[in-house]
């Protein structure tokens, strides 16, 4: 019988946001796969003490937008988890945050259930969840809405007009064009934001005018309601 691909979230970087049910998942796993790009050398980073003796297979997703170039190498590292699958073993794909948020994971996991095997998603706690928790905050109360949304890949108008809490995720490459839309829609002053949460390096801002404009990739604004 065929292994089964488990995609696993592993949360913003704290090894202790891990849940359970993934420390379960990585455990009896027989090989780990791990996302080679940057970002994902921080997943491993967070696992490693619950993966030692893991095999790990590395595979390829480059930070691009160039559709070619990433159809190429989601159908490399599909190659390669189906080569471990095919002999019954069981693989855990770990990823940043929870793989059903702007995951490079969910790729992976279309083509492999197009392809007859097994998948299954292991939720994990979020980068915008931690850095409300980091902020003492609430993301929505009763009817309000909660818009999440991709910074790096810009913000129009008719996003910033609608009402309820915003998150503008993996900011820090678009600090500076973020600052300046949300002073021309008058929200500069509900920003907060949390960059690199609840890692190492951590760092918690009341203010946007206390944020570099070279901020870290891993930044997360939030725009409050009120």
């Amino acid at each position: 019988m065929d292994g089964i691909l488990y995609g696993v979230g592993v949360g913003p970087g704290d090894p202790r946001m891990l849940t359970l049910q993934a420390v379960e998942t990585l455990q009896s796993a027989d090989v780990i796969a791990v996302p080679d790009t940057n970002g994902e050398k921080t997943a491993l980073k967070i696992v490693r003490d619950y993966i030692k003796n893991k095999e790990l297979l590395f595979c390829p997703m480059p930070m691009s937008r160039d559709r070619e170039v990433l159809d190429k190498a989601h159908g490399t590292s599909c190659d390669m988890l189906e080569k471990e699958l095919s002999k019954g073993r069981n693989v855990a794909f770990i990823t940043l945050g929870d793989p059903t948020i702007y995951s490079t994971y969910m790729y992976i996991n279309r083509i492999m259930s197009e392809r007859g095997y097994r998948t299954k998603i292991i939720p994990g706690i979020t980068s915008f969840c931690a850095s409300a928790g980091a902020l003492n905050i609430s993301l929505c109360d009763r009817d309000e809405a909660l818009m999440i949304i991709p910074a790096s890949y810009g913000i129009t108008d008719e996003l910033l007009a609608l009402k309820g809490t915003k998150v503008f995720m993996k900011s820090g490459r678009s600090m500076a064009s973020i600052k300046d839309r949300l002073k021309e829609m008058k929200l500069y002053d509900r920003a907060l934001m949390v960059e690199c949460c609840s890692m190492e390096d951590e760092k918690i801002y009341r203010s946007l005018d206390d944020v570099s404009d070279d901020s870290s990739y891993f930044s997360t604004i939030i725009i409050t309601r009120r």
